[in-house]
């Protein structure tokens, strides 16, 4: 590299979660000052070596910095020789509880729900379950028994059943078993885009009298 004076110098691309500093060789008369790397933290005497670092990505079986590497192939200069990957950590939302949180459509919040309490469609008792099941969801998926849910909620067992079956018959949430229930996930949702995106397509590709595209409320002029 020196005989043709080519040097290294490092540009970063930023992605969600991680830093992708990709190491390019440039000619002599592009040259810009390379990115200094970070100062590495004093270790006191005594304290135990830092565990070794473990190849990132799905249970540790893919090198992830190979993985971008190999991804961006072809879209990268042919002069770029090496990827690395700095990982760092967002802080994380500080919701109410600790129960975590749900992304819920801003449509549904704004303007479904609060038109379908005050023209009476949905009872004060349906909302009340839907929003227990919104909290209860894990990736769209409910365990919950009737017990479960009115003992949470402060209403008779009796009567969530029914409040249930109206939910069912609105398609905001779909019955799959006893004790099991999936939620709309247009409305709400507690995972990752990529499982989203999974769910949405394996429920579209069934014949589920419209859900989870068809919410059988009322006509909604801004649906």
């Amino acid at each position: 590299m020196a005989a043709d004076k080519n040097f290294a110098t490092r540009r970063s691309i930023h992605r969600t979660g991680a830093k992708f500093s990709l190491v390019c060789c440039l000619p002599e008369r592009e040259r810009i000052m390379p990115v200094p790397e970070p100062a590495r933290p004093l270790r006191r005497r005594g304290s135990p070596s830092p565990a070794p670092l473990q190849p990132a990505g799905h249970e540790h079986h893919t090198d992830l910095a190979a993985e971008i590497a190999h991804r961006y192939a072809g879209t990268l200069p042919s002069r770029v020789y090496e990827a690395r990957t700095v990982f760092y950590r967002r802080a994380p939302h500080d919701m109410l509880g600790k129960d975590g949180y749900s992304l819920v459509s801003n449509f549904f919040a704004r303007h479904v729900l609060p038109q379908a309490l005050m023209s009476g469609r949905i009872t004060k008792l349906q909302a009340a379950v839907l929003s227990n099941l919104i909290g209860r969801q894990e990736r769209g998926l409910i365990q919950a028994t009737q017990q479960e849910l009115s003992e949470e909620i402060g209403a008779g067992r009796t009567s969530v059943g029914p409040a249930l079956n109206a939910l069912c018959e609105m398609n905001l949430v779909r019955k799959l078993k006893r004790g099991q229930y999936q939620l709309n996930p247009t409305i709400a949702y507690n995972g990752n885009g990529d499982t989203h995106a999974a769910l949405l397509g394996e429920l579209r590709s069934l014949d589920l009298d419209g859900f989870p595209d068809e919410l059988h409320l009322f006509p909604l002029d801004q649906a």
